[in-house]
């Protein structure tokens, strides 16, 4: 059976994340071809630079956690937060 075939199959999300990951490190391994394996390369670059954070972000989050560090700044409990949503 194809890792396509066992997704389709499977009703569990995380399993089936699961089973594409390995059909494609099993199509990954299989090639040979060098220009797909850059488009590969390129793709998960593209992913990881996706998720960084630019110079003003980190400016901004630095700001936000010395404000926080001298008192200054409002803090929540997973606690508080999840009653504050109920309310709403």
């Amino acid at each position: 059976m194809t890792g396509q075939a066992l997704r389709a199959e499977v009703g569990c999300p995380y399993l089936r994340i699961m089973f594409t990951k390995l059909d494609l490190i099993e199509r990954i391994i299989a090639t040979t071809d060098e220009k797909v394996l850059e488009k590969v390369s390129q793709a998960l670059a593209t992913e990881k630079d996706d998720l960084a954070f630019t110079k003003e972000h980190l400016a901004l989050l630095e700001e936000r956690r010395a404000r926080r560090n001298a008192g200054e700044g409002m803090g929540y409990s997973l606690t508080e937060v999840k009653r504050m949503l109920k309310k709403k």
